[in-house]
């Protein structure tokens, strides 16, 4: 992650913005009722994201007459501090997630009820966002919004332009059939081995890395996997589901195998699939956010001529690619302020006030709001990033992850299955059938032990 710069001095501003190296524990912050609505949220990958949030704030203070703490934390001592805090009875007011919380969260009846934010404009979302946001209540034992869908993101491609002209290739000559694509990167790998070092595809392998099954989720998609049925009934022992993660386990374990994957690969954690693209290790990399063009947005150059982002080719079958796409929401903990909560998020999500915020963060993230899809920012054919992800996801097929039909499958993900399954191939010797029967053993024994709750 880019370090963020200390923030500019803000005058007449009723807001506290506060950094989690300035503060107390984080949790004391809400240990009082003080009517002081607090937020807290992602720091943000550049600066930008900061300054565009805290304007924000200060609109709506200045609307309303009220204050807000905002508070910014590193997106892993977030979730940390959120756990620690809902355990202890603090939660802030208003937290982003990333669908890590909110399924659990909800189930345990730890969320406020967000009807009143969504219904007014439930039109305005795709069903896969919404899925993500109407979750089951066990204390409840009802189904409602328990989030406020932000923005959203999938898995994109992203290859050095440069790498493939030095190999006699072009973006044009990028295959869409799922065989002709994945031999294409192994090509572009072969050209460059007498000159130099590097090689076709940067998969996250590892058990370490969340990008591993955010990644593999998308090739039991494409390999037409069904781990649940439309009745959210657990389809994992099913002999086609058996053989269809064998399958896709086989399909991994060979490319590494055949080194066309860097061997570092199995210990890899989230950020160094990143650094060896940037390296140019690697020719072509996955990643679940557009971070990598934006990282170099103030090199046009590079940004522009060098770097390049495609979407998935067609599955095996010739059918389009399905897109799983994870939507970071805000959710709504305690009653004290819960009507200025409702207040500032409907304030937050107009497509107008979003959208500066979004394009500040270097198009990152596509919007879950419809609203803004057709903006300029996300159809300006001069990028050669943005709207490639806006032609997948809004001209492809999309799905929710499985946790949002069923909260067990977040601790499937949690545990990194598909990454422990990989590891025992690849580094213990474990045969692709012995890893596929311990995955699916375990699936079954998370899938079991929710059930009893």
């Amino acid at each position: 992650m880019i370090a963020c710069q200390p923030l500019p001095s803000k005058e007449n501003s009723n807001s506290e913005v506060i950094n989690l190296d300035q503060m107390n524990p984080a949790a004391e912050i809400v240990s009082q009722e003080t009517g002081v609505l607090t937020i807290w949220w992602y720091e943000g990958y550049v600066e930008a994201e900061k300054t565009f949030l805290e304007k924000i704030v200060r609109d709506w203070e200045k609307a309303n007459g009220k204050k807000i703490q905002l508070i910014f934390f590193d997106q892993t001592v977030l979730l940390k501090e959120i756990e620690k805090a809902v355990k202890a009875g603090t939660p802030p007011d208003i937290t982003i997630d990333r669908t890590q919380l909110v399924t659990r969260l909800a189930w345990q009846g730890k969320l406020k009820d967000v009807s009143a934010i969504i219904e007014p404009i439930v039109n305005s979302f795709p069903n896969s966002v919404l899925k993500n946001s109407y979750q089951y209540n066990n204390t409840a034992k009802t189904k409602s919004y328990y989030a406020v869908p932000i923005y959203q993101e999938g898995i994109y491609l992203h290859y050095w332009q440069d790498i493939l002209e030095q190999s006699g290739y072009s973006a044009s000559d990028i295959p869409q059939d799922w065989d002709s694509f994945w031999k294409f990167w192994t090509m572009v790998q072969q050209q460059l081995a007498p000159q130099q070092e590097i090689f076709a595809l940067g998969l996250p392998t590892s058990p370490y890395s969340t990008d591993t099954f955010l990644f593999f989720e998308h090739i039991l998609e494409a390999y037409n996997v069904k781990i649940l049925n439309a009745r959210n009934q657990l389809l994992i022992e099913h002999p086609k589901t058996r053989q269809g993660i064998i399958k896709a386990l086989k399909w991994w374990a060979k490319l590494y195998q055949q080194e066309h994957i860097p061997p570092s690969a199995l210990v890899w954690e989230n950020a160094d699939n990143n650094s060896s693209f940037y390296n140019r290790i690697v020719a072509m990399t996955p990643n679940p956010t557009l971070s990598i063009p934006a990282s170099r947005a103030k090199d046009s150059d590079v940004y522009f001529k060098q770097l390049g982002t495609v979407g998935f080719p067609h599955k095996p079958n010739g059918d389009p690619m399905t897109y799983i796409t994870r939507v970071r929401q805000a959710l709504v903990f305690a009653d004290r302020n819960f009507e200025d909560a409702v207040s500032f998020l409907s304030y937050l999500i107009q497509p107008d006030v979003l959208a500066n915020y979004m394009e500040a963060a270097g198009g990152r993230f596509f919007p879950a709001n419809k609203g803004n899809w057709d903006d300029p920012f996300w159809t300006n054919p001069e990028n050669p990033h943005i709207p490639v992800v806006r032609k997948m996801l809004t001209e492809f097929p999309t799905r929710a992850h499985y946790f949002s039909d069923n909260p067990a499958y977040m601790e499937v993900l949690e545990s990194n299955v598909w990454g422990q399954a990989l590891y025992s191939i690849l580094a213990e010797g474990m045969s692709p059938e012995a890893a596929a029967d311990q995955a699916i053993s375990d699936i079954t024994r998370i899938f079991k032990q929710w059930s009893k709750e």
